[in-house]
């Protein structure tokens, strides 16, 4: 097939010869159209190059707020860390304030009893030492040792002191005074139970205190006396029972003494040769529940196997303990002290003080053991107590070469009881 090129070029240049004819304004339509199609062609030049001016802004804008924010962060950071370092601050010289608040308190309580102290000492009167009504083990740990320095410190002669305890607790103060009177002489068992009952920490002189005082003085005859009252003590050792003060709050005021082997109390029934001293009573630390009534029960037959048991059980009852009372067997020894409430501690005393050992209830005669320069282990299912007393004890039991002192969860009782059957088994191979 032939090539139409021929004849298109013709017809283009008969269209040209005929266009003046036809379209006389051709020429200028299509000069225009170039001229719209340069312009075009030019903005389309100029919106690219627009679009990359823009592209170009939007980077460096991007670049820009980044910049921004990281110095917005970096400041932000900054600022934190400034508002931390504020507040460490603030909190730590409001710590350096308490501190300085509670050393200043410190020092102001330590001041007003060493000057309620002094006064005692240029009084010149007989002092009252007492009247303790409280715990045994507070008066053991704590307010004799702090009378002991107090007498001590002062130079107090023993004739002007007048030791006032109760249950024939007077060994317990060997050497602490040429009289005393129990509390019992002036007050029934009965009285001094519901006088005391609701309130063990005497520190503040309460309204029996002053009774109590008040009928000491008339069995001395009316002779007007100096208190020496265990407020003083409450006030000067609370600041460690609460932990706001170091050890040697305590230590630095108290002095620590064995309680030696006095003669029997008269009346006391004869004891075994040799014999373990059991007291076990329940109590917070040592509930009374199925299982420690068990438990007991359980320690006692267990030493009954291979030792006489003397058994302490007053028979009535002065304070928040409930006697636990275990059936007569033919190793063990019940003492009844029922009718001996004016003397029932001077009679645990001498038996505990004789016993090769001591078991029994964690607590106040658990310190009486070591004290007495005998080893005592004590047991309690809930660890009601707190543990520096008995850090304290042990020191103190150390510093006068008394007795040890083991405190066992009954839980720990029985693995014990595992171990040494274990070590006895291995032993006989």
């Amino acid at each position: 097939m032939s090539s139409p090129a021929p004849l298109t070029r013709l017809l283009r240049r008969l269209g040209r010869l005929l266009e003046p004819l036809l379209a006389p304004d051709a020429e200028a339509r299509r000069d225009r159209e170039d001229r719209l199609l340069a312009q075009v062609r030019e903005l389309r030049g100029g919106l690219r190059e627009l679009s990359e001016q823009a592209a170009a802004q939007r980077a460096e804008l991007k670049r820009a707020q980044d910049v921004r924010a990281a110095d917005a962060a970096e400041t932000q950071a900054r600022l934190a860390d400034l508002r931390g370092g504020v507040r460490r601050q603030a909190a730590a010289l409001g710590r350096l304030a308490r501190r300085a608040g509670i050393e200043a308190g410190l020092e102001l309580t330590e001041r007003r009893v060493l000057d309620r102290l002094d006064r005692l000492r240029r009084s010149g009167r007989p002092i009252i030492i007492g009247p303790w009504t409280g715990e045994i083990g507070f008066e053991l740990l704590y307010w004799i040792p702090f009378v002991r320095w107090v007498v001590e410190k002062y130079a107090l002669p023993a004739d002007r002191l007048i030791v006032v305890s109760r249950g024939g607790a007077k060994e317990w103060y060997a050497g602490l005074g040429s009289r005393d009177i129990d509390v019992f002489s002036v007050a029934s068992p009965d009285e001094f139970r519901a006088r005391t009952e609701a309130v063990k920490k005497q520190r503040f002189m309460g309204a029996f205190d002053r009774e109590l005082v008040r009928r000491v003085q008339l069995k001395l005859g009316g002779e007007g006396a100096s208190l020496l009252h265990p407020a003083l003590m409450y006030a000067l050792f609370m600041p460690f029972w609460k932990q706001q003060a170091a050890l040697p709050r305590v230590t630095d005021h108290a002095r620590y003494r064995r309680i030696e082997q006095g003669t029997p109390p008269a009346g006391l029934p004869p004891l075994p040769p040799e014999y373990v001293a059991v007291r076990f009573y329940f109590s917070d630390c040592f509930p009374d529940t199925p299982g420690n009534r068990e438990f007991v029960s359980s320690v006692v037959a267990s030493l009954a196997e291979h030792s006489e048991v003397v058994m302490l059980n007053p028979g009535f009852r002065v304070d928040d303990h409930v006697d636990y009372t275990e059936a007569a067997r033919s190793r063990i020894h019940t003492i009844d002290m029922s009718g001996h409430a004016a003397e029932n501690l001077a009679w645990q005393t001498s038996i505990i003080s004789r016993a090769k050992a001591f078991v029994g209830t964690y607590g106040g005669f658990a310190y009486l053991a070591p004290f007495c320069g005998v080893n005592a282990v004590a047991f309690y299912s809930e660890r009601t107590y707190f543990v520096y007393h008995l850090e304290l004890a042990q020191r103190a039991f150390a510093d006068v070469r008394g007795g040890t002192l083991e405190a066992l969860h009954v839980e720990n009782a029985a693995l014990l009881r595992t171990a040494l059957s274990g070590l006895a088994a291995v032993s006989r191979h």
